[in-house]
């Protein structure tokens, strides 16, 4: 009896843990476009402008970070897989990066937070740079999730 009562205690612990866990994720799927915020006035933080670089996490774990060179094309500076490891984190595993050479083969953990439910302030930490040298140096983005049409744009220019 008394190991009935433990084994459906243990249960209620467990199920009530993976449901507050699956409370505390934010739904980072999308296409997030790098902003950055512009002011002619150094006393005021400005406007948020968008960038020519994205970030897509997909449905299936993985993540593609491009930039757009206007008139040229496109290349994509870094990928990988991610996985939401904390409400207010995740770690992309680097499997290429162009920009930061040194986070491949890394797991890189990201730390986010929501404003407004559709930007995105991220930070992560690089402890060396591309040659090995230690930097210790926090990395901070700002990132805006894409809208997505629920039909095709007729002014849309291919």
């Amino acid at each position: 009896m008394k190991h009935r009562f433990l084994y459906l205690l243990v249960a209620m612990f467990l199920v009530s843990g993976i449901s507050k866990t699956m409370a505390q994720t934010t739904d980072l799927r999308g296409i997030w476009q790098m902003c950055f915020y512009v002011s002619g006035d150094p006393s005021i933080p400005g406007e948020l402008k968008p960038s020519n670089s994205f970030k897509i996490l997909s449905d299936d774990g993985k993540f593609t970070n491009m930039t757009v060179i206007p008139n040229k094309g496109a290349i994509i500076i870094g990928s990988g897989t991610y996985k939401q490891t904390a409400p207010n984190a995740f770690t992309e595993h680097v499997e290429k990066n162009l920009h930061l050479p040194q986070l491949v083969g890394v797991d890189n953990v990201l730390e986010f937070e929501m404003k407004g439910g559709e930007v995105m302030m991220l930070k992560f930490f690089v402890k060396k740079d591309a040659e090995g040298n230690e930097i210790n140096s926090w990395y901070y983005e700002t990132w805006k999730k894409v809208k997505m049409p629920a039909v095709y744009p007729k002014d849309l220019v291919r």
